[in-house]
Order: structure tokens, then sequence, then C-alpha cells
């Protein structure tokens, strides 16, 4: 049977129905991965806003702690006071408890300084750990839309494949090598149509001789510059084979 432009036409939609599908299942996988990339960085931003709130906090206890133990040897020192009889040993005494006292007032403001951050920090936490739970939820939900989708379109693309095989038998069996060529090489995009006596894949006239066999129809006619399988568009076709 000749391979008529209804017929080459057909086919062409076959192939870009299949392509259309294998994109679809390819794009899948991608997708998830880059999801899972993303809330990848998002949990490891917060395990280390987690070790930020830790650190600040510990930081918090150590200072506390410290100002706890100038305190008791500030007491020390002033119990020390009432036994000394000598001025320069009273006054470096004085001076050394005004000393620590200055110390103790720098150490609270740093703890102050300290709480104020972790109160941000584990704010900011909330914010983020929320963030990262919604995102983990759409994921699983893209994830399980994706697979329930997945086999429904397989089993299309199963039926186009076998639509495809059925629908080649139209080519020429000399002629079938080289389209098989053009197809692995091109895929979907392996087929044009001629609009205005050119192709429409490289936009390249067709000759004279070309546009007579894509009307005769006998044989498969192969664009000469960029190798695509023609046929006549709709509006080219004879007015006898409209």
């Amino acid at each position: 049977m000749p391979a008529t432009a209804d017929n080459l036409r057909d086919l062409h939609l076959l192939h870009q129905r299949a392509k259309a599908l294998r994109d679809r299942l390819a794009s899948g996988p991608k997708t998830l991965d880059a999801r899972k990339q993303a809330l990848d960085k998002r949990k490891a931003d917060l395990d280390k806003l987690q070790a930020e709130i830790k650190k600040a906090k510990a930081d918090q206890k150590n200072k506390e702690v410290q100002i706890q133990s100038i305190k008791v040897k500030t007491d020390d020192l002033r119990v020390k006071l009432n036994s000394i009889k000598k001025q320069v040993e009273y006054d470096a005494i004085r001076n050394q408890i005004a000393t620590d006292n200055a110390g103790v007032v720098k150490i609270e403001n740093e703890v102050l300084e300290l709480m104020v951050l972790v109160e941000a920090k584990e704010a900011e936490f909330k914010t983020q750990d929320g963030e990262m739970k919604k995102l983990e939820a759409d994921l699983a939900a893209l994830t399980a839309d994706f697979e329930a989708k997945a086999a429904g379109h397989q089993a299309q693309l199963q039926e186009l494949e076998a639509g495809i095989a059925e629908a080649e038998t139209i080519i020429p069996e000399d002629q079938r090598d080289q389209y098989r060529r053009v197809i692995k090489s091109r895929g979907a995009d392996a087929m044009a149509t001629v609009e205005g006596h050119a192709c429409t894949g490289c936009f390249v006239t067709v000759t004279a001789q070309m546009m007579n066999e894509l009307i005769n129809a006998a044989d498969i006619v192969f664009c000469k510059s960029c190798g695509r399988v023609l046929y006549l568009h709709e509006d080219e076709a004879p007015v006898g084979r409209r």
C-alpha cells in the first residue's frame, strides 16, 4: 500500500504522542530528584541552625557558671577585707572586687545577648521546620501522584509503540533501513510536512521532482537537506486528492 500523506501524518502523530509520554515518564523522576535535593538542603540548613542554637545555649551556660564563680570569689574577698590591717592590701582587694564586679556586668550583658540570639534562632528554627515538613508532605504527595500515573502512562506508551509498529508497515521494505536510521537519530522530529514547497523541519525548498513524488505517494520521500521523512501538508494536497 502506498504511504499517503494521511498515513504518514498519522504515523508522525503517533511518534509525537509517544515522545510526549516518554518525556513525561522521564521528567517525573527528575522533578522528584530535584525536590528531594532541595529538601535535603533544607534539612542540612536546619541541622546547622540547630547546632548553632545548641552552641549558643552552651556558651550561655558557661558564662552563667563563670559569673557564679566570680561572685563566689568576690564574696570571699569581702570577708577577707574584715581582717586586713594594711591600707595597701585593703585598697588592692577593693580594686579587685571592683574589677570583678565590672567583669560580671560585662559577662551578664553577653548572657543577655546570647539569650536574645537563642530566642531569635529558635523562632527561625520553628519557621524553617514547619516549611520543611510542608516540603516533605508535598514531595510525598508528588511521589504518590507520579507512581499512580506512571503505570497508566507506561501502558499508553506500549499501546502507542504497538500502533507505531503497525503504522510503519506502510514504509516500503527497501526504505525501512533509512527510515529507521532517521527515526533513531531524530525521534519524533524525524518527520516533517511540506508547506509552501519547503520542508518545515529545515525550511529548505524541495525540488519539483520531490513534489511529484510526494503527490504520487509511491515511495517515501526524504528531505535532501535534513533527512526527515516528508509528507504533504493538507493545504498542499492536489485538488483531486483532497
